[in-house]
């Protein structure tokens, strides 16, 4: 081919190359989209689901106080910040009650300004340690502020000495297994538990199962066995009750019960092997 000569060769222009390039990005513009889409999808699904979970109900339990059971013995020692209507400051008490829900009563109480931080635990000679912990500071242990000796019987009340106050303040989470060989196990979360019963070997049941509740709502602390190993405590807020027969049966003793200082997995009430008269 001379200089001359035409060419039937043309030499694409800058902006014919530069129009092509979108065709090369189409695919993975189409992609994104697609991710996109699907992203927006499963958020909103995610969303809903949320949504609906909140409006499921809390579960409740038939009550002790309004249904009591001679079947079960044994006194429980908590702190509760329930409100009283006759007195409008806000107060925590250390309260007893019956396992059977025949009876209950405040045995101590005192003003606060937020919520308590507090233990109430039975000491061997039967009187009640009643305690109060300062506001946690992050991770630290709780600091004791004060403490009384209780005598519930008769109402006499006793300063711990300073060297003593801590001691013995923390409520216990009992054995570990029964004298079947049986131990228990809690799972689950926000709107879900499960306490299981295993032993003895291979066997296994569960004395509490609950799913699909409103996510606000869970068992925290517990279980606990009774001193006689015929029913455990837990707290979910309150105080559950739930016997560990072949039927197991769920019950609710307090509708309300204060939190552990010592970490909301920790049990904060302590069970007496014996009834006392509250009357």
């Amino acid at each position: 081919m001379t200089a001359g000569e035409d060419s039937d060769l043309t030499t694409p222009s800058r902006g014919g190359t530069a129009a092509a390039r979108p065709g090369r990005w189409r695919p993975v513009v189409i992609v994104g989209a697609v991710l996109l889409v699907a992203v927006l999808v499963f958020v909103g699904f995610a969303a809903v689901r949320d949504f609906q979970r909140q409006a499921l109900p809390t579960p409740t339990f038939p009550s002790l106080a309004d249904a009591p059971d001679a079947a079960l013995h044994g006194t429980v020692a908590f702190i509760s910040e329930a409100k009283v209507n006759t007195d409008p400051r806000r107060q925590a008490c250390a309260r007893v009650a019956l396992a059977s829900g025949a009876s209950a009563r405040d045995v101590y109480c005192w003003p606060i300004d937020q919520s308590a931080q507090s233990t109430a635990v039975w000491t061997d000679d039967g009187r009640l340690l009643v305690t109060s912990f300062r506001e946690p500071q992050g991770e630290d242990a709780p600091e004791p502020e004060w403490a009384k000796y209780v005598d519930v019987e008769t109402g006499r009340v006793e300063d711990v000495p300073a060297d003593l106050l801590g001691v013995g303040a923390e409520p216990s989470s009992g054995p570990r297994t029964n004298p079947e060989g049986q131990r228990l196990l809690l799972e689950g979360g926000g709107g879900e538990a499960v306490i299981h019963l295993f032993g003895p070997g291979d066997e296994e049941r569960n004395l509490v199962e609950v799913t699909d509740a409103n996510p606000g709502w869970s068992i925290q602390a517990g279980p606990v066995w009774s001193p006689d190993f015929d029913w455990v405590m837990s707290w979910d807020a309150g105080l559950l009750i739930t016997t560990t027969s072949d039927t197991p049966r769920t019950r609710t003793l307090a509708e309300e019960a204060s939190a552990s200082p010592y970490g909301f997995d920790q049990p904060n009430f302590s069970i007496l092997d014996r009834d006392l008269d509250l009357s």
